[in-house]
C-alpha cells in the first residue's frame, strides 16, 4: 500500500486553512484541518495523525496550550509550529515544549514540506524503534542469518527466485505456497531484504502457534486497561512494523474474527488498538504463507474468500525437496558449512557415505528437515567426519541407498503397522530425541506446535475409549 502523510492543520483564518490545505493536498498529503486548539484536541483523541502544523495565536486555546495539551497524549504526532513572531524567544518556548520546528508566517509551501517530511521522517524512526524493541522482546523480529541467501541449483528454483526478484520490486502483497519445511520463511526474507523496506528488520508472526484469545492484541496493541492483565499500554506488531514488511506465517490458521480485522488494514492501512477509539495508520507490506489449499478454504468456508482475493495478489508456489533433488548437495554444502562455523568446528565435513545416505533421501520435512538433521549430527558428532552411521539413528528411517542401511530395531514390524501408529511412533520418537521439548519437535517433524498438541491429544483420546 502506499503511504501518505497525514496533516492535521490548525489554525483560526479560514483563507489560510483552505490554500494550505488545498496546495498540500496536490503535494500528496492526507490533509485535514481545524479552527482551534480545543478542536484539534479532540481530532487527534480520534484520529492518528503523523504531523500537525499548529499556528501559534488563536482564539481560545493558545498554540503553546494546544502544544502541551497534544504532548501529553499516548504516541504524539510531530508538532510544527507557525508564528507571525520573528523574535527568536516564540521560537525556542515552543521547542523547549516538544515542538519539532516551528516557521515564520507568511512561509512557502516549499518550506512547509520539507519540514513537514523531516517531522514525519522523526516521528517513523521513533515509533518504528520503539515497536522493533517490543517485537524483539517478544522473539518476533526475524533475524539476518539466510537473509540474502536462498541456496539453490535447480531450474524450478531458478525460475521462482527470477519471479521473486520481480515482486521485491514491488509493494503488493504477496503469498507463498507450498509444503511445511520447504523454505517459504526463507524466501519471504529474501523478498523482503530486496525491497525498498530492506534496510528494516522483518517482522514475523505465526499464526499457528499464537493462542486465538492473543491474536488481537499481538497485531493492533493494546491500552492499558483494556482488558484484566493489561496493565500497560502495548503497541502490536503492525505498529512494530512500519515502513517495513509483516510476514504472516501460516495465514490458514488466522480465527475468522481476525481474517476480518486484517482484511480490514489491508483496504484502509488504519487499525485500532484493542481497548482504543482512535484510529491509527501503518505502512506495512504483508507477505504471507499457508501450507494449506487456501482455494479449498474458501470453498469450505474456512477462509474469507475477499480476504483470499486481497493476499493472493502475487503467488508464489515453493516446491517440495524432492521435485528439485538438484537443490540437495548446495543446501548440504550450505548447512554444513553453517553449522561448522556455528559450533567452531572448521574441519567438520560428511563422509563419502554419508553424503550419499542425505542425497538420496526423499526428505518428507523438506528443507527444514535436512537442515535439522545435519545440525543434529554436527552438534552430537564426536569426530569431524560425520559417518552414515550417524544420520541413519538420528533420522531412523530408511533411504533409497545403494548401500543398505540398518533401521532401528523397534522399526522391524513396521509394515504390519497402522499408519496411524507409525505416525505416532515416529512423533514419540522425535519427542525422545528433543527431552520432551514440544516446541522443538514440531519444527523438527514439519508441523505446526497446534498440530503436534492436536495428534497426541488424539491418540491419547483413542487409546482411552
Amino acid at each position: 500500500m502506499t503511504r501518505k502523510i497525514s496533516v492535521l492543520l490548525v489554525d483560526d483564518d479560514p483563507l489560510l486553512r483552505r490554500l494550505v490545505t488545498e496546495q498540500l493536498s496536490r503535494s500528496g498529503f492526507e490533509m485535514a484541518a481545524a479552527v482551534s486548539g480545543e478542536e484539534a484536541i479532540e481530532a487527534l483523541q480520534a484520529t492518528d495523525y503523523d504531523v500537525v502544523l499548529l499556528d501559534m495565536r488563536m482564539t481560545g486555546m493558545t498554540g503553546l496550550d494546544a502544544l502541551r495539551e497534544i504532548r501529553r497524549l499516548d504516541d504524539p504526532p510531530e508538532v510544527i509550529m507557525l508564528t507571525a513572531d520573528t523574535s527568536l524567544g516564540t521560537g525556542i518556548e515552543a521547542m523547549r515544549l516538544g515542538a519539532y520546528d516551528y516557521l515564520t508566517k507568511p512561509a512557502t509551501l516549499d518550506e512547509m514540506e520539507a519540514v513537514i517530511r523531516k517531522a514525519d521522517e522523526k516521528r517513523r524512526l521513533v515509533r518504528q524503534n520503539a515497536g522493533l524493541r517490543a517485537a524483539a522482546t517478544r522473539g518476533t523480529a526475524s533475524g539476518e542469518e539466510n537473509a540474502h541467501t536462498l541456496v539453490h541449483a535447480s531450474e524450478a528454483m531458478r525460475g521462482l527466485v527470477s519471479i521473486a526478484e520481480s515482486a521485491a520490486r514491488l509493494d503488493s502483497t504477496v503469498i507463498l505456497t507450498g509444503e511445511s519445511g520447504t523454505g517459504k520463511d526463507v524466501l519471504a526474507r529474501f523478498i523482503h531484504s530486496r525491497s525498498a523496506r530492506g534496510d528494516s528488520p522483518l517482522i514475523t508472526i505465526n499464526c499457528g502457534a499464537l493462542p486465538e484469545a492473543l491474536f488481537e492484541s499481538e497485531f493492533f496493541g493494546h491500552e492499558k486497561g483494556a482488558f484484566t492483565g493489561a496493565t500497560a499500554m502495548k503497541r502490536g506488531l503492525i505498529e512494530a512494523a512500519d515502513g517495513s514488511t509483516l510476514f504472516l506465517d501460516e495465514i490458514g490458521d488466522l480465527p475468522a474474527p481476525m481474517q476480518v480485522k486484517l482484511l480490514h488494514f489491508l483496504e484502509q492501512g488504519r487499525f485500532r488498538r484493542v481497548g482504543s477509539t482512535r484510529d491509527r495508520a501503518s505502512d506495512v507490506r504483508i507477505i504471507a504463507a499457508t501450507n494449506r489449499r487456501l482455494a479449498e478454504d474458501v470453498q469450505q468456508g474456512r477462509f474469507r474468500i475477499d480476504l483470499f482475493y486481497r493476499l493472493n495478489v502475487i503467488s508464489l508456489h515453493v516446491p517440495p525437496l524432492r521435485d528439485r533433488r538438484e537443490d540437495i548437495p548446495a543446501l548440504i554444502d550450505h548447512f554444513v558449512a553453517l553449522y561448522r562455523e556455528r559450533f567452531q568446528r572448521p574441519a567438520l565435513t560428511l563422509s563419502e557415505a554419508a553424503r550419499r545416505l542425505l542425497e538420496s533421501s526423499d526428505w518428507p520435512g523438506n528443507v527444514r528437515e535436512l537442515r535439522n538433521t545435519i545440525e543434529r549430527a554436527a552438534a552430537l558428532s564426536e569426530t569431524d567426519e560425520i559417518g552414515a552411521a550417524q544420520f541413519a539413528q538420528l533420522s531412523g528411517r530408511e533411504t533409497t541407498t545403494a548401500a543398505p542401511v540398518q533401521t532401528r530395531e523397534a522399526d522391524a514390524d513396521a509394515p504390519t503397522r497402522t499408519l496411524e501408529e507409525l505416525e505416532h511412533q515416529h512423533i514419540l520418537r522425535v519427542l525422545e530425541e528433543t527431552g520432551g521439548n514440544r516446541e522443538r519437535a514440531a519444527i523438527i517433524l514439519g508441523i505446526s506446535a497446534r498440530t503436534l498438541y492436536r495428534k497426541l491429544r488424539e491418540y491419547e483420546e483413542g487409546r482411552e475409549s
